[in-house]
């Protein structure tokens, strides 16, 4: 007699209240603060909808900003959705 092993959802990443799969990365992004502001970030993770990044110490972002990546050619306005110590979750306007 043969047992049937629970399914285990291999993909860690996947979350399924986004738009789509999240995938770690290492790079820098640029956050621009004001009209000549302009902060180093480094980008964690990506998905379609939003982004992970880790901002410098002392660094406080608005609620919403312009941000460049290496993966995009224009410039992304964004919203900060969480942030949790010096990461801080943002989501990719779609205007």
């Amino acid at each position: 007699m043969t047992q049937q092993r629970p399914q285990i959802n291999h993909q860690p990443f996947l979350q399924y209240n986004r738009r789509g799969q999240r995938i770690r990365v290492e790079g820098k992004a640029h956050v621009r603060l004001g009209l000549f502001k302009r902060v180093e970030c480094e980008l964690r993770d990506i998905s379609p909808g939003g982004a992970r990044i880790c901002v410098p110490e002392g660094i406080e972002l608005p609620d919403q900003f312009v941000m460049t990546l290496p993966q995009f050619k224009h410039p992304r306005t964004c919203m900060k959705r969480w942030e949790s110590g010096r990461d801080v979750g943002v989501e990719f306007r779609m205007d």
